[in-house]
């Protein structure tokens, strides 16, 4: 578009020159037009092609090249190439799959409802990635990162997740996502004086094993192991113990405040009556083998356990997993195309927050699975969008196990970070390189320090023929050294998808939106919530006496281990018998004292 416009400019000098000099019945005007039209065909020859001598100023051209809207060099993909496989017409012919149930005419004249819009390519090129496609944002701080991320929240047309450190996210695109569905925000530290709408009881369901399986494993892997010698094997036997706890409390009524208070050591035994109370056998032995475990070992995993329910030691955090009014139905919402926003600060290298956090994008994302599983083509259509912002360190997800088939499942992932060394300390290196694999479309900023990301960057853009000065021959040069990605200019993003040639885009912010900037004169760019109402206060229960069991020798007693396979489990007739001191490495357990009794109904989704 730009050498068009530049040939038509040339021509059109050219001729007032021939024009004005055969009128004033000069001889030169010939030779003005046609010095004229020479140097408006070399302007377009520069525009359209961009030289193949290797320049020492290759940066600052590449920024003279890209405010101009030009290809900024050889080995970058051509015009032709973005209409080709990046332009509306390339999406829409993938979108059939993403969202079976729109037709072919609201496919093509919609391409928000199954793409999204990650930039312009040089002649403004609309860049198009599919819903199918997870996308990889590589950015240091305050690089417009966040501002890509909600342009895509606020165009969703399915329900979304979003997690960050800031109420900005909240504050860009509520408004808009309130027209669309249901606006729930979980942020109990009130960051931003945004307020919390909803709370979540993770042992809501709990009674099912599977369900408990499922909410202690995402608590227990949400721990980080870092430096921990078979930190795997602790996180792994940690989530077991756990899930018993959760069962227990499940069965008995019981709030997190019990399972924090099992977890501490102090009083597993009561967490074992009532398992074996309800027929539960198997999760009483597996209670059973902590007893049997070495000193070391067990302070282990109880530090483990401890790290998953920290958070249950700030009582306004305690207020927002407890039982009460509220509840948040988290089927209910995928169903209504609601949004979601996580907020939480981040202390250290994690947030205090981080294993709720992840286990309630965990839970979001199983949900979503299980009602795309029911849609016709097995995927959730429309699909959710999960917004991962400073996912590393307020939700580590066990995202490079989720990337592998959650596009195929109708779950799209946008994840953001700072560059490869985040995804090394939270997922390893193999983990992060399973992220970069799995990513569709990766986006790396400008202003990135980190070597191994810069590297990864210049290599994937491959190399092309340059010639040097004094030289009559080619030679290969990398299409983007890493000084060159570092030095991109400002909301401009290098961007890799799949086998395609290497794109710089001018990437959009979402307060220049059309429809962000409609709302934000109205008025409406915030949506309006409602605090979270108090929890529900709960009369004390009795104390119930432990049950025994019958065994080879005597009378099965809280502490002596499983009993034989077959023998009946009966509640006791007589008084509770004392657990005798010692029986446990951590010392005698304490006198079991009642707790309240969940009397919300709820509903799991399971």
């Amino acid at each position: 578009m730009i050498t068009v416009l530049v040939l038509l400019a040339g021509a059109a000098v050219a001729g007032r020159l021939a024009d004005m000099y055969a009128t004033g019945g000069q001889g030169l005007g010939a030779l003005a037009a046609a010095a004229v039209a020479l140097g408006a065909l070399l302007l377009a020859k520069w525009c359209a092609f961009p030289g193949r001598t290797l320049s020492r100023y290759r940066v600052m051209w590449m920024h003279v090249r890209l405010r101009l809207g030009l290809r900024p060099g050889p080995g970058h993909a051509t015009g032709y190439h973005l209409w080709l496989r990046w332009g509306r017409l390339a999406a829409w012919r993938r979108s059939k799959q993403s969202r079976p149930s729109l037709s072919t005419f609201q496919r093509y004249w919609r391409p928000f409802s199954h793409a999204v819009l990650v930039g312009w390519g040089y002649g403004w090129h609309r860049l198009w990635v599919p819903f199918e496609e997870h996308i990889l944002l590589m950015a240091p701080p305050r690089a417009y990162k966040t501002a890509l991320l909600a342009k895509a929240i606020m165009h969703w047309p399915g329900a979304v997740l979003a997690t960050s450190t800031k109420p900005d996210l909240f504050g860009l695109t509520s408004g808009l996502r309130a027209r669309r569905g249901p606006v729930h925000v979980f942020n109990p530290q009130k960051r931003g004086r945004v307020p919390s709408t909803f709370r979540w009881n993770p042992l809501q369901g709990c009674e099912e094993p599977a369900v408990a399986i499922r909410r202690a494993s995402a608590f227990a892997e949400a721990v980080s192991q870092e430096g921990v010698e078979k930190g795997d094997w602790f996180g792994e036997r940690a989530g077991a113990y756990l899930r018993a706890l959760f069962c227990a409390a499940a069965l008995d009524g019981r709030d997190m405040l019990a399972v924090a208070k099992w977890a501490s050591g102090l009083e597993i035994a009561e967490a074992r009556d009532i398992l074996a109370r309800h027929g539960r056998v198997e999760w009483v032995r597996e209670l059973e083998q902590l007893r049997g475990q070495a000193r070391r070992t067990i302070e282990s995993i109880q530090m483990t356990m401890a790290a998953s329910l920290g958070f249950l030691a700030d009582p306004v955090l305690q207020e927002c997993v407890l039982p009460g009014p509220d509840e948040i139905d988290l089927a209910e919402f995928l169903a209504e195309g609601g949004t979601l926003y996580l907020i939480a600060r981040k202390q250290g290298k994690t947030a205090p927050l981080a294993p709720l956090f992840a286990a309630i994008a965990s839970e979001v994302q199983y949900q979503a699975v299980l009602l795309g599983s029911m849609q016709p083509g097995g995927r959730l259509d429309p699909p959710l969008l999960m917004a991962l912002d400073e996912a590393t360190a307020i939700c580590p997800v066990p995202v490079p196990s989720w990337l592998s088939d959650a596009g195929g499942q109708g779950v799209s992932l946008m994840v953001v970070c700072h560059g490869e060394g985040q995804l090394r300390t939270s997922w390893g290196a193999d983990g992060a390189q399973t992220v970069l694999d799995t990513c569709g479309t990766v986006c790396w900023y400008g202003g990135i320090k980190d070597k191994s990301t810069l590297e990864t960057a210049s290599e994937l853009c491959d190399e092309t023929g340059y010639t040097q000065r004094g030289q009559e021959h080619e030679t290969q040069h990398r299409v983007m050294t890493p000084g060159m990605v570092r030095r991109l200019p400002a909301r401009y993003a290098l961007i890799m998808r799949g086998g395609l040639a290497p794109v710089i885009a001018h990437v959009p912010v979402a307060w220049h939106d059309l429809g962000y900037l409609v709302a934000k004169i109205t008025r409406r760019a915030v949506a309006h919530v409602e605090a979270l109402a108090p929890a529900q206060t709960v009369a004390p229960r009795p104390e119930i006496p432990p049950v025994h069991q019958w065994a080879p020798g005597g009378e099965w007693a809280p502490g002596d281990g499983p009993a034989p396979a077959g023998e009946p489990i009966d509640a006791p007739t007589g008084p509770a018998q004392p657990v005798p001191a010692g029986r446990y490495p951590w010392g005698p357990p304490a006198a079991s004292k009642g707790h309240g009794r969940n009397g919300s109904g709820g509903h799991d989704g399971h």
